[in-house]
């Protein structure tokens, strides 16, 4: 903070801060009070407070969203998770004919699973790298450098995770069916 003389930049409202010993802040305001009575007794002595209670009057608005982003930022990881999930399974769900055809042909209901959840984590990767970079740099930009490792490696981790989750499930389902009906299936 930069403090400017009154003498030059007058204004309407001013303030005045003093160092005291622990504990004796509020203490000192009938003193602070009276001295500026002694001075000009027009002038009006209100809000006394100690910093703490200053810092905390000043970022109770800064507060609010930090504490809505605590409730809502898992809220958010999970109805991503859910999403890639749904879109994941789908995906994979769809080609229980092709897993059919392979199985029949002799692959191993592992080297398939393997193959789906490669193929499926090779382009949510490709999206996540893309997402994770769009956000390092608007980090880099607004943040000036202050970035959460936990966040930038753990939510990509987790929805990574959970994709892996989405295509394993359904591919290990459809690894199951007996080839013959995958095949009648369309």
């Amino acid at each position: 903070m930069i403090y400017f003389s009154y003498r030059d930049r007058p204004a309407a409202l001013g303030q005045i801060h003093l160092r005291t010993r622990v504990g004796t802040e509020l203490l000192l305001a009938p003193d602070v009070e009276r001295t500026v009575r002694a001075l000009d007794p027009t002038l009006p002595v209100y809000d006394v407070r100690t910093l703490t209670d200053h810092v905390e009057k000043n970022l109770f608005l800064r507060r609010i969203p930090a504490r809505m982003f605590v409730v809502l930022g898992p809220l958010l990881l999970a109805l991503a998770a859910i999403g890639i999930y749904a879109v994941v399974s789908y995906s994979v769900s769809r080609r229980t004919t092709e897993i059919g055809v392979r199985l029949a042909l002799g692959a191993t209901a592992r080297g398939v699973v393997a193959q789906i959840i490669g193929e499926s984590l090779r382009v949510i990767g490709a999206g996540a790298l893309a997402g994770w970079f769009v956000m390092f740099m608007i980090a880099l930009h607004l943040l000036r450098g202050a970035i959460d490792l936990p966040v930038f490696a753990g939510v990509p981790a987790i929805l990574l995770l959970v994709a892996a989750f989405a295509c394993w499930v359904p591919a290990r389902r459809a690894t199951r069916v007996d080839p013959m009906v995958a095949l009648r299936q369309e």
